[in-house]
């Protein structure tokens, strides 16, 4: 198993893959393959992606998706994973625990400090796994502002 950064080649798959996870927690994905080439393979990246694959030019089997940010408090990088997908058929193989592994890795190179993990609430499956390769989950209030709600706020000016 071949484990990666991904690159721009790499685009229209983990789109698919995108899509994949998200209609299987009943939500549509609007992450398509231009997307993520202009946000993840720019000059200034908005999130990383690392995939694996049975070897060299076979298909993708699975990918992380993370974006760095940074601890004011700690004065301190950290990592947010925004998703972890692997292809059905190869579930319960070890192939995620790798991947995390990846994660873990770069999270390691920049310093991080915390590799935070984001999933459903109702998804059980993966609150299981991320919990067996020794994440805990936090409590928090997290606030959302829609694309409306920032234009709002946005346009109120000083």
């Amino acid at each position: 198993m071949l484990i990666r950064r991904a690159n721009a080649r790499d685009a229209d798959a983990i789109a698919r893959h995108a899509a994949a996870a998200a209609a299987e927690e009943g939500v549509i994905s609007v992450l398509d393959a231009d997307r993520i080439r202009a946000h993840a393979f720019s000059q200034n990246p908005l999130f990383e992606a690392w995939v694996a694959q049975d070897k060299n030019n076979a298909p993708l089997t699975g990918h992380a998706m993370f974006t760095k940010s940074y601890d004011v408090r700690r004065a301190c990088p950290n990592i947010v994973l925004n998703e972890l997908y692997v292809v059905p058929e190869q579930r319960r193989t070890g192939l995620a625990r790798k991947l995390m592994s990846a994660v873990a890795r770069r999270a390691r190179e920049i310093g991080a400090r915390e590799l935070m993990i984001t999933t459903g609430v109702g998804n059980a499956v993966a609150q299981r796994f991320f919990a067996a390769i020794g994440a805990h989950p936090q409590q928090a209030a997290v606030f959302m502002m829609s694309a409306d709600g920032i234009e709002w706020l946005a346009a109120e000016g000083f």
